[in-house]
């Protein structure tokens, strides 16, 4: 049973959730909408709005954020293809190293094979 001292008041979270708060942020984010001049604080692979990143609602529209939304989140350009279902899609997205991320190790990674090269030339 949840304690009356638990109940929330001014939030969508369903009455049986608060008395788990303190496990999982109390709950901050849920069912939260993303802001239009904020930051997606994680992509997920399920964008759902129970889920314990919830804040995944469009900032005006009535909906979660769509594949692409994400997807631009994580830098992809928008010719990038995913396949599969929506759900298989967004775990795609989520669980990718966004591609600039990825191509700044690259460019670091072949910085430091290229010195190591040139110094061991130098021998």
């Amino acid at each position: 049973m949840c304690h009356p001292m638990d109940r929330q008041y001014n939030t969508l979270i369903p009455w049986c959730l608060p008395h788990t708060g303190n496990r999982h942020n109390h709950w901050a984010g849920l069912y939260g909408r993303l802001e239009w001049d904020g930051f997606f604080s994680t992509t997920v692979t399920n964008p759902e709005p129970m889920g314990k990143q919830g804040r995944v609602l469009h900032p005006e529209q009535i909906r979660v954020v769509s594949v692409r939304e994400c997807a631009r989140s994580q830098g992809f350009p928008d010719t990038f293809r995913f396949y599969g279902t929506i759900l298989e899609k967004h775990r795609q997205v989520g669980n990718a190293v966004p591609p600039p991320l990825a191509r700044a190790l690259g460019l670091q990674i072949k910085k430091c094979l290229l010195h190591r090269e040139y110094e061991s030339d130098k021998l």
